[in-house]
């Protein structure tokens, strides 16, 4: 491990931190639990982490928080700022949009098919032919669709009801009537862990 750090071999500060990772990775190394005493001993050693952990992020809230400040502040200008361009923006958009509408209808009056693409030095305007909007009221639509025959109808498996009607037997599922339920295969899995600190 020292070969890898001969560079600061007259840094203390480098000195430090090795020893600190050395005596770090030979404890951790060395713990085991082996009864209440030692677990207790590694519960307690979780929970100080855990507040230490908690104690950093507290510190980094308490740093950002000016800066966030400040972020939503320039958010602010730049939407106040660029206010004024976009409608600049659409009022001109307005126009293009008007002259076009005008112009196509002006071809049709002439019995022209109408351009509805015009090529300008800083890009292209078009008329774009659109999907027609439908409004629906469900209700009716549902009646209609009914009696038809336009209903579409999904089929789920009831998975609540079948495992508590069913019994587990080694890594098959077997339904009441003895028969193994198929289409299911059955992995035991090992208890979760779970710590819970209290305070």
């Amino acid at each position: 491990m020292e070969n890898n750090f001969v560079i600061f071999e007259n840094d203390p500060f480098a000195k430090e931190v090795i020893s600190e990772e050395h005596e770090e990775q030979t404890e951790q190394q060395a713990f085991e639990v082996s009864d209440l005493e030692t677990a207790a001993e590694a519960q307690r050693r979780v929970a100080y982490f855990r507040d230490e952990q908690q104690k950093i992020d507290k510190i980094a809230e308490t740093q950002i928080a000016p800066f966030l400040d400040k972020i939503e502040k320039i958010k602010l200008w730049q939407e106040q700022e660029k206010e004024k361009y976009a409608k600049k923006q659409a009022f001109y958009e307005n126009r293009l949009e008007c002259y076009m509408r005008q112009d196509v209808e002006e071809q049709m009056k002439k019995g022209h098919k109408p351009k509805k693409v015009m090529k300008l030095p800083y890009g292209t305007v078009k008329l774009i032919k659109q999907q027609p909007e439908y409004n629906r009221n469900e209700e009716e639509l549902k009646e209609y669709a009914k009696a038809q025959g336009f209903i579409k109808v999904s089929e789920s498996v009831d998975w609540s009801s079948i495992k508590n009607k069913c019994q587990l037997v080694g890594d098959k599922l077997i339904d009441p009537n003895g028969q193994v339920v198929p289409g299911v295969t059955v992995i035991e899995r090992d208890d979760k862990f779970s710590l819970v600190l209290e305070g």
